[in-house]
């Protein structure tokens, strides 16, 4: 009876240490996949930070030397070869881009917002519909904007190059983000807000409008916000439909001019001077979306503290 006794625990030892020893195996190796994991994770972070850094760095050393006062205000100039460096200013193409962003903002974001808000309080199948259009303009090409802004307006409607037109494409492409960013933010509105608006007798439309709305009012800025940013650096769909000028225009019906258009113009030149120039205008178009996007992340983490 004894040696039974002694046998069973000796076996119950020996399994403990077998278990014992196959866990801190298991450990062993996980520990060693995840060294590895977190050192391809860093390599490739490294990787991708590399071009973004060189780019930042020769935006600010080529793009610094060319920004002065008169880059923003004075209105841009044809070099000659007695005067190779009178490049002018950029003026036309600030004022011009943000007309753009102001007539492109007031056609996209209202129509986005209340989109957004029908997708996201409706279950019909012409809302799942929609749902898939808005998500495959997302990843549309942005040169199909412009080709559909270039056929409606200045072939269809003949209106010619316009800013109307190229706010147009611009809108097109703002919408499904702003249409996307507003659903997710409705649908994170608390269901009990809007039982407790209808329980109290309000109608639906108001409850959205009234309680929804408000609510997810921080989400709905930040991705209108994203989507201006998005629109501002867009190069391809004004390209097509804004015809350029050299003085400060900003009329709906008028050609303007647009900071990606004077650098796609001014990489083409073949003066020494504009080119350069070209360096200090991406800077000033990285840093107004960087500007954008930066307000929009504080925007978002303001409103996510204060709802705590």
């Amino acid at each position: 009876m004894m040696n039974t006794m002694q046998h069973d625990a000796n076996g119950t030892t020996s399994t403990r240490d077998y278990i014992r020893q196959r866990a801190d195996q298991l450990r062993a190796r996980r520990l060693a996949v995840s060294k590895v994991m977190i050192i391809l994770c860093g390599a490739a972070l490294v990787l991708t930070a590399i071009p973004l850094v060189v780019l930042i760095e020769q935006l600010i050393v080529r793009g610094v030397s060319q920004i002065s006062w008169g880059f923003f205000t004075q209105l841009p100039q044809s070099p000659t070869l007695s005067a190779p460096n009178a490049v002018g200013g950029v003026s036309n193409a600030v004022v011009g881009t943000l007309a753009l962003a102001l007539y492109a903002s007031i056609m996209a974001i209202p129509v986005g917002v209340l989109t957004g808000v029908y997708l996201a309080e409706s279950d019909s199948k012409f809302a799942e519909a929609m749902r898939i259009v808005a998500q495959t303009m997302a990843g549309a090409p942005s040169i199909l904007m412009g080709l559909f802004a270039f056929s409606v307006f200045v072939k269809y409607m003949h209106l010619g190059f316009t800013a109307l037109a190229g706010a147009f494409a611009l809108a097109v492409l703002m919408l499904p983000v702003v249409t996307i960013s507003t659903e997710i933010a409705v649908r994170n509105v608390p269901s009990t807000l809007r039982e407790a608006g209808l329980a109290l007798g309000v109608k639906p439309h108001k409850v959205s409008l009234r309680i929804v709305i408000p609510s997810a009012l921080s989400g709905i800025v930040t991705g209108s916000l994203l989507a201006i940013a998005r629109a501002v650096g867009e190069t391809a769909p004004v390209l097509l439909v804004i015809g350029g000028g050299y003085i400060n225009e900003w009329r709906p019906l008028n050609p303007v001019s647009a900071l990606p258009l004077s650098i796609f113009m001014g990489a083409k030149s073949v003066w020494p001077a504009q080119r350069a120039q070209v360096w200090g205008i991406a800077l000033v178009l990285v840093a107004f979306v960087f500007i954008l996007s930066l307000t929009a992340r504080l925007w978002a983490g303001r409103s996510a503290k204060g709802r705590k």
